[in-house]
This record gives C-alpha cells, sequence and structure tokens, in this order.
C-alpha cells in the first residue's frame, strides 16, 4: 500500500513540473513581465523549462544569464527531446523559483556565443566539458516573444 501511495504521489508530482531527471507538464508559477536584468539568476542553479504548448513537456535545466539575454543549451543536440518541441515551436517558459517568463527560443550557435557560454557555464556551475561534448550541443539565447 505504501508503494502505491508513494506511486501516486510521483505522478501527481510529474503532472505539475520535472522531478530530477525526469519531465514533467505543465509548469505551475505565476507569469511575470520579462525583468530588464536578468542578473538575479545568477544565483538560480536550476531552472525548469516548458515547451511544447499544446501538450506541455517540461525539464529542469541549467540556464546562463551573459550580457542581459538567458541562455540554456541542449546538450545532447537536436535528438533532444525538448530540442525537438522548439525546433516545432520555439514558444517557452522558463521558469525561476516561482516566477514563469513566456519567452521564445532561438539558436545561438556563433562561436562567440559558444565561447561566452562555455566561460560563464564553468564559472556559475565549475562544468568545462570537453571539446566533443559541446560539438552536439545546440545553444538556444531566450528572448520576449
Amino acid at each position: 500500500m505504501r508503494s502505491l501511495r508513494l506511486f501516486l504521489v510521483s505522478l501527481l508530482m510529474v503532472g505539475c513540473g520535472p522531478i530530477v531527471m525526469i519531465p514533467g507538464g505543465e509548469l505551475s508559477g505565476e507569469v511575470q513581465p520579462i525583468p530588464s536584468s536578468w542578473a538575479f539568476t545568477d544565483d538560480v542553479e536550476t531552472f525548469q523549462l516548458e515547451t511544447r504548448q499544446e501538450d506541455p513537456y517540461s525539464v529542469n535545466i541549467w540556464a546562463i544569464h551573459i550580457d542581459g539575454a538567458m541562455f540554456v543549451v541542449a546538450g545532447g543536440g537536436p535528438k533532444t527531446t525538448w530540442a525537438q518541441h522548439i525546433a516545432m515551436d520555439p514558444r517557452v517558459r522558463l521558469r525561476a523559483g516561482d516566477a514563469l517568463y513566456e519567452l521564445s527560443a532561438a539558436e545561438a550557435n556563433s562561436p562567440s556565443d559558444r565561447d561566452d557560454f562555455l566561460a560563464a557555464a564553468k564559472k556559475k556551475y565549475d562544468f568545462d566539458p570537453e571539446g566533443e561534448e559541446t560539438s552536439k550541443a545546440i545553444l538556444y539565447r531566450l528572448e520576449p516573444r
């Protein structure tokens, strides 16, 4: 009986948002206007990203603020489920804490964007991937809709 309760609670939680590495559905929270500065996100480690508006799909993700813009990366490249969703519809929602931001994801794969992102990821997350790991990754700039 205890395992059944745990399973049901887990199902309810997945419907609300992602749990660690398990994708979720529609994100809860209050939609906020796009901030004039994303600097407050420097102290936020994990964000949630929602794609596919008609059947919401959400994941936990790292996000990095660089020169007034927010960036996320699909490390698995175009095979990543949420990257496939963005390819079909760039509308996304980003949750930082309890706040939701309605944004649009645009590929940002110039060498300077990638270099800036890798430097910021190393600083914020102490993450320094090997070159081969970054070759298939897709970098997205999150912009106002």
